[in-house]
């Protein structure tokens, strides 16, 4: 059901979905009040210095971006290259040929759920003639995670699921493509995590894409998806890691971190803040 929903709504034109996209935002912000105190929490742990109006402004901006994104990532599923390519601008594929040595090999993009993170993966290929091959993990919901699916692998784009991502680079090492991690979901508590301190809280981040960077000496680069205006990026790919098998893991994590983290506080209101993120505390803090 969701699915078919889904794609009933991913027909309607643009205009119409940004119309039901102010609609959603202010029901959820005013009415229902989505997770609100997730949003509120969030916010006041991220940046004590501010103060309650200023965390109120971002909540509600959060909101427009929230609904906005969600419907653009809908639209996806009826759009072409072309536009993709007129809609984000790109910056840094010349790094990107520089650090894959004339893309002879592969690159690791980390990237987090700020902007529009499905849109951005298209518009490298369009502009870059980029192979995308985006690490997911299944969604709980069978409609959207097929839907998601559906929209990632457009173009020649071959997903893969975070379990099995291991044996799938080692099968396609030699090929040239962009492997693309949302890296800053929250682990679960069995799996291999590193802690660091991140927007002020002690946070876990997974040690599985520094892992894939030492075994196969994969550069990393992080993306960073600004926005514009509605429906409007730029999509910047910065180098942070060109030797990663002369790093060590923490390291590796530490450099997306940072970057991560100073995206985050130059948009706030662009981030996913209504996502659980903090849900677990280091084994140290655990009651």
């Amino acid at each position: 059901m969701t699915y078919w929903l889904y794609k009933a709504i991913a027909r309607l034109p643009l205009p119409v979905k940004y119309g039901l996209s102010t609609i959603a935002a202010f029901l959820l912000a005013h009415v229902f009040r989505y997770r609100a105190q997730v949003i509120e929490t969030n916010l006041q742990n991220a940046f004590p210095e501010r103060d309650a109006i200023w965390r109120r402004d971002i909540a509600v901006r959060f909101y427009r971006q929230f609904t906005d994104v969600t419907m653009e990532i809908l639209h996806a599923s009826r759009m072409h290259l072309p536009d993709f390519k007129r809609r984000v601008t790109v910056e840094g594929l010349d790094e990107l040929d520089r650090m894959t040595q004339g893309r002879s090999r592969s690159v690791i993009v980390l990237t987090i759920h700020l902007g529009n993170w499905e849109w951005m993966m298209h518009a490298a290929n369009a502009r870059g003639d980029i192979p995308i091959d985006p690490v997911y993990r299944r969604l709980h919901n069978e409609g959207a995670d097929r839907f998601a699916y559906e929209v990632r692998s457009r173009f020649g784009g071959e997903p893969i699921l975070m379990e099995k991502v291991a044996r799938n680079v080692l099968k396609n090492r030699r090929r040239f493509r962009a492997l693309v991690l949302v890296a800053d979901q929250s682990p679960g508590e069995r799996d291999n995590v590193y802690w660091t301190d991140w927007l002020h809280q002690p946070t876990a981040f997974f040690r599985g894409p520094a892992t894939i960077a030492q075994l196969t000496e994969f550069p990393v680069m992080f993306a960073r998806c600004r926005r514009k205006s509605r429906g409007h990026y730029h999509l910047s790919l910065i180098p942070i890691v060109e030797s990663p098998g002369q790093m060590t893991e923490e390291a590796i994590i530490e450099a997306y971190i940072r970057a991560a983290e100073q995206t985050i506080r130059e948009e706030p209101e662009s981030f996913l803040w209504s996502n659980r993120r903090w849900k677990h505390k280091p084994p140290a803090q655990e009651a």
